[in-house]
């Protein structure tokens, strides 16, 4: 049985503009070459063709609920914190998915975010086995020129920027220690 893995989602926005984008509703996801380069890249069992019906969004009504649901779901041990300083917004939880159907509606929810952001070569989202001791990356979203991108390249962590790795790595094992003191262990 797979493991599930983390999500990572960082990007620089400005609280004005993260407002504006949780109280926006969802957009629907379209199948584009990127979504399809992107999945011909994925070593997945049983793989499907991706469609349009099997890309979608999650079915809440606002981004801000989509939040809510994970943040509430706690075996998820999900976060959502926005550093007022550097106008950074970290999001992730540290049990996401092993499933990449299951996955498909977040990446949708996390490239919406590409016209609210403050353009920096951080901005960035990957999901991967945190935990687990594996390097594979189910996926890594970058943000370009006014774009959020799923790269078909990124197969490892060692195809990702060492320095926003290191980052990366750092926030999850801040965001275990502060989650896990709140567990309920009976």
């Amino acid at each position: 049985m797979s493991e599930l893995s983390s999500l990572y989602c960082k990007v620089k926005i400005k609280k004005s503009q993260l407002e504006e984008f949780l109280k926006s509703p969802l957009e629907k996801p379209q199948l584009n070459k990127n979504w399809l380069d992107w999945w011909d890249s994925r070593r997945m069992y049983s793989k499907m063709e991706l469609t349009s019906e099997l890309l979608r969004a999650y079915n809440d009504n606002t981004n801000q609920e989509i939040i809510d649901g994970w943040i509430e779901y706690k075996q998820a041990m999900a976060f959502s914190d926005y550093d007022e300083t550097t106008e950074e917004w970290h999001w992730g939880m540290m049990f996401f998915s092993e499933n990449y159907t299951e996955m498909l509606p977040m990446f949708s929810f996390i490239i919406s975010l590409e016209k609210y952001v403050t353009e920096s070569p951080e901005n960035m989202a990957i999901v991967f086995p945190f935990f687990w001791g594996d390097n594979d990356v189910s996926a890594y979203i970058y943000f370009e020129n006014g774009k959020a991108l799923l790269s078909p390249k990124v197969q490892s962590t060692a195809d990702v920027n060492p320095d926003l790795m290191n980052k990366t790595t750092e926030y999850l094992n801040k965001k275990w220690d502060d989650l896990s003191k709140e567990m309920d262990l009976d």
